[in-house]
């Protein structure tokens, strides 16, 4: 039996998935930082806007943004009790904290401009939000292993 088979899945439920994916991780985080890049500049603060290099991380962000939607696919695709919706499921949580760690900068921002230099450090925040990522990584593997009995009964 192959696990990766094709008609194992329901297409409906992967584009759902993904639509969710793309909406969550590149629509609403690109609005955000173009809304942010917009603000910073209509205020005079061209200069913070490159210091943070928030040009580059729309690309970043769009980037891993679309890959962890193709993930979030065939994560909706296959269904629950499946190794294939396990591994993809752990697959996109690791797109996801990779996501997470760009879009944070690595918990540590520095801005300068003019005569103001001003620099944060908030890793813990972002380690604490990377185990919340890894716990939902964690729920794929149970979910494969509390449903495995279901799924392998509706086989045929």
């Amino acid at each position: 039996m192959n696990k990766f088979s094709f008609s194992l899945g329901k297409l409906s439920k992967g584009l759902v998935a993904a639509a969710g994916g793309l909406i969550k991780y590149v629509a609403v985080p690109l609005v955000i930082i173009y809304g942010a890049i917009a603000l910073l500049e209509s205020a005079g603060g061209g200069e913070f806007a490159e210091s943070l290099g928030l040009n580059g991380l729309m690309t970043w962000v769009a980037v891993l943004g679309i890959a962890i939607a193709a993930l979030s696919f065939f994560r909706g695709f296959y269904p629950k009790g499946s190794r294939s919706r396990m591994i993809f499921g752990v697959a996109s949580m690791a797109a996801a904290g990779a996501w997470l760690w760009v879009l944070a900068k690595g918990g540590d921002i520095a801005l300068a401009g003019g005569d103001i230099t001003l620099g944060i450090d908030y890793t813990g925040i972002v380690l604490l939000l990377l185990v919340a990522v890894a716990l939902r990584g964690l729920y794929f593997v149970a979910e494969m292993v509390s449903c495995r009995k279901e799924w392998l009964a509706q086989l045929p």
